[in-house]
């Protein structure tokens, strides 16, 4: 049986869902799952809770996708065991979510274009190595005789500077390619070395350095590893320019990672600038607040996004002698994708 609103949700007449099947509804793969489901739900005649909910992909009449939430319980039906499911269309909320994932990326590729300069420079160095190597083992081949252990050097230095460029245009495609989200274990430290290393030359532009210490010991942290980045990279860059008018040998920003407990997981990304402004800390992450003439004032509203959809929380503290942190408190593994998986 199905109510008038189930039967309008996935375009059916009411004649016409009872006898449609489960399969038809919710396809492969997930069918798999699904059946799995209800038959442990009725072989253990147990009742889930009203507020135990997982998600799903349906299949409208008309072939078009339906988002949901279902959450079972057991119930009766003219003298035998039933299962009542309650139905919930996600599309507004995953609508809202695709959103603010195109946002995102429009952030980051903007972001990218602030350090397109430094990004150039950096490309630059082992693409002019490889065309100077090429001109001096075209010397090296008119020679006779022909100094092979020297060519073989020359080339085997082309290869190391391919090597480079190619790393620096791996980092760039890993911050800016649009994607769906994609939960999995990642190494949190892995991720912010990344960007401290695709910010490499930025740093050396602005006089800046960057720090990393962490704990030998972390919790795993189920996340998508794109998102987390655009964070770091949001962070690194606003802590560079608190300290614009720090002399340059003092511009540091050190960047830890400690494990708050079994299951959560610290990072703090501290500046030697100038502070922000007392009884104002949240402000910065409200939508359009920037203090640079071009910024979009988007960073970190869509960081504290990201890190509210991992199930963390973002917040910023003035240091005692001078500068800020800004504090991301990220679920362990077990912690996130329980998170996740509800």
């Amino acid at each position: 049986m199905a109510n008038l609103r189930a039967c309008s949700l996935f375009g059916y007449g009411s004649d016409e869902l009872p006898g449609v099947s489960i399969s038809v509804l919710v396809p492969e793969p997930r069918e798999s799952y699904d059946s799995s489901c209800c038959d442990g739900f009725l072989s253990t005649l147990t009742s889930l809770p009203f507020g135990a909910t997982r998600s799903y992909v349906a299949r409208r009449k008309d072939g078009s996708e339906l988002p949901l939430e279902v959450s079972l319980r057991q119930s009766s039906f003219r003298g035998q065991v039933a299962v009542l499911a309650f139905v919930e269309d996600k599309s507004d909320h995953y609508g809202l979510l695709q959103n603010q994932q195109d946002l995102a990326h429009l952030t980051r590729v903007s972001t990218m274009g602030e350090i397109a300069g430094s990004l150039a420079h950096e490309l630059n160095q082992p693409l002019t190595a490889i065309l100077s190597n090429v001109h001096a083992a075209q010397r090296f081949m008119t020679a006779d005789p022909i100094d092979v252990a020297e060519v073989l050097e020359i080339l085997n230095d082309i290869v190391q500077d391919d090597y480079r460029a190619s790393e620096v245009i791996r980092r760039i495609r890993s911050v800016v390619r649009k994607t769906d989200m994609e939960f999995a274990l990642v190494d949190l430290v892995g991720v912010i070395r990344e960007v401290v290393a695709l910010l490499y030359s930025e740093a050396i532009m602005r006089g800046a350095r960057v720090a990393l210490q962490s704990c030998a010991e972390l919790p795993a942290v189920y996340a998508d590893k794109v998102q987390l980045q655009q964070v770091i990279l949001n962070l690194l860059l606003n802590a560079f320019d608190a300290m614009s008018h720090v002399l340059p040998g003092e511009r540091l920003v050190s960047v830890e990672v400690a494990a708050q407990s079994d299951e959560t997981v610290l990072i703090a990304v501290r500046d030697c600038g100038h502070g922000l402004t007392v009884g104002k800390l949240d402000t910065v992450f409200k939508p359009f607040h920037t203090s640079k003439p071009s910024g979009l004032g988007l960073g970190l509203s869509i960081s504290r996004s990201i890190v509210e959809l991992h199930g963390g929380r973002i917040w910023a503290e003035n240091n005692i002698n001078r500068g800020a942190t800004f504090f991301v408190s990220l679920p362990g593994g077990k912690q996130a994708r329980s998170r996740q998986s509800r």
